[in-house]
């Protein structure tokens, strides 16, 4: 086989690591064909080869969004499937970059094995603002099944994982010029690996058998009200009747907190009587209700705008200020870059750009016993893909929240594997901090996830469903909370220094 078409049959390769089809282990391979075909080539055909394994990647693992695109907009098919590629091409300039950069700095003498996780981490991390905010599908999330590997993103997060994947891919690649060469490489390999599975085992056991601070049961509604129905006005009042009537049996099935999904309301919560309902049904059964729906309204003294909001209402029917969505979805929600791209039709189906929320907020929940005192449980709510935002997610918890909520509409996906990556992701979030994490979506994937990254209740895809689980609150804390992305800038800051070495063009480190 050709060093191009191994390049392009890797990038397939790690995007079938990915959900649906869940192959874990190929992550671990997968860069190995990408890594000797790069390996001291020029700078040029490293980055072209770069280049297509991430192309034939990002197509792979984002083939779901031409029929996004198609279903929900007036672009023509052949118009959805180009933007797919535009996408994909310029999001697989990072893996260019990386193949790139690497032989670059191997020609400096700097160790590939060193290099290549630090390298491919500044990258990956560069992809939650540039070129517009989509950090979908990082390395590490390959391993979301995977809980001992899973458990040490309490320290490191998402990065952390994907650093592992790298670092062993780029020692294996060492390992063609002969095993007796490198004793020393395949010893540290072996020893790192074992430390991550000794620590992931041990970890699991921690927050499993650790004493909770409070226990909450909380209940998700998933209505699986169809995407073009959503928002017809002649419908609003029997989706309201639909999510009111899912809403009863979570609460005769005890549930304390009922969450529906983003934009699940119809209509504008504080300008429509029917609100009301809402507020009745809370106050009547004593459970706080958590309600995604659409808003319109000054902000900060800007005009008027449309936003993507959540709603609190108590148990005694107070109804707290919204959360206004802050990370928006690019294409979806905004245009990005302007006027340039301002022909490109918007896949929501409300008329203007959306607002920006700027609050993080946290909400005051149901009461619950907690170590130091009986309090009302604090929690964020996270809105549609915001959940695959690491320094998003953590600002809410550094906010005071307790667990974290996650409601989303994935509809627009359809039956594809796209809903099954989203919760994929989100579920991470939950080990990241070692809280629970729920999330209520219009049409599936509505789950319950653990502090472990378990996966407790899901429902299915495209079905009516009410997901009821108590969720505790462990008493254990997590080295991600408190220090954030710090080994992202440890890596950035060893990469600078890579780069000065590089440029002065001594080798000082060595080393293969």
């Amino acid at each position: 086989m050709s060093a191009p078409l191994a390049c392009v049959a890797a990038g397939l390769s790690l995007a079938a690591a990915f959900p649906s089809l869940d192959l874990w282990p190929l992550a671990w391979l997968s860069l190995l064909p990408l890594l000797v075909c790069i390996r001291g080539r020029p700078l040029g055909t490293a980055f072209r080869r770069g280049w297509l394994f991430g192309l034939s990647f990002y197509l792979a693992v984002l083939y779901w969004i031409p029929s996004t695109i198609g279903n929900y907009t007036r672009i023509p098919v052949v118009a959805a499937l180009l933007l797919l590629v535009l996408l994909a091409a310029v999001l697989a300039l990072g893996a260019g970059l990386f193949a790139a950069g690497l032989e670059w700095m191997a020609a400096a003498g700097i160790s590939r094995v060193v290099a290549a996780p630090v390298l491919w981490v500044a990258i990956e991390w560069t992809r939650t603002f540039f070129p517009v905010g989509f950090p979908w599908a990082s390395l590490g999330y390959s391993q979301h099944s995977v809980l001992t590997v899973l458990q040490s993103a309490d320290l490191a997060g998402v990065y952390g994982i994907s650093a592992l994947i790298v670092f062993v891919s780029a020692a294996l690649a060492e390992l063609r010029d002969g095993v007796a060469r490198h004793r020393r490489l395949i010893a540290a390999t072996v020893i790192l690996f074992v430390v991550v599975l000794a620590y992931g085992r041990l970890r699991l056991a921690a927050v499993e058998g650790a004493g909770s601070t409070a226990s909450i049961r909380v209940g998700l509604i998933q209505a699986n009200v169809e995407q073009a129905s959503k928002w017809d006005d002649r419908l609003q009042d029997e989706i309201l009747a639909r999510h009111m009537e899912l809403s009863r049996e979570a609460a005769d099935r005890g549930a304390r907190l009922v969450v529906w999904p983003e934009a699940s309301l119809p209509f504008v919560f504080d300008s429509d009587d029917r609100s009301r309902v809402l507020v009745d049904f809370a106050a009547g059964r004593g459970t706080d209700m958590l309600v995604g729906a659409p808003g319109y309204g000054r902000r900060g003294g800007r005009p008027p705008m449309a936003y993507n909001e959540a709603w609190h209402i108590s148990g005694e029917g107070r109804v707290s200020e919204p959360y206004d969505k802050i990370q928006l979805v690019p294409f979806g929600e905004y245009v990005p870059f302007g006027p340039l791209l301002a022909w490109v039709d918007r896949a929501v189906e409300v008329v203007g750009t959306f607002g920006r929320g700027t609050e993080r907020v946290v909400f005051a929940g149901p009461e619950a016993d907690f170590a130091g005192g009986r309090r009302r449980a604090r929690f964020s709510a996270l809105i549609c893909y915001e959940a695959i935002f690491p320094a998003l997610v953590r600002d809410f918890v550094r906010g005071g929240a307790d667990f974290l909520v996650n409601i989303s509409n994935d509809a627009w996906y359809g039956p594809t594997a796209a809903p099954h990556q989203h919760l994929a992701m989100a579920a991470l979030r939950a080990v990241e901090h070692r809280m629970p994490l729920l999330r209520a979506t219009n049409t599936g994937v509505s789950a319950v996830v653990a502090p472990t990254g378990r996966v407790l209740s899901a429902s299915p895809l495209f079905e009516t469903a009410v997901v009821v689980e108590t969720v505790t609150v462990p008493e254990i804390a997590s080295v991600y909370t408190a220090v954030g992305d710090l080994f992202v800038y440890l890596c950035l800051g060893t990469l600078a220094l890579f780069v000065l070495i590089a440029r002065a063009g001594r080798g000082i480190l060595g080393g293969p």
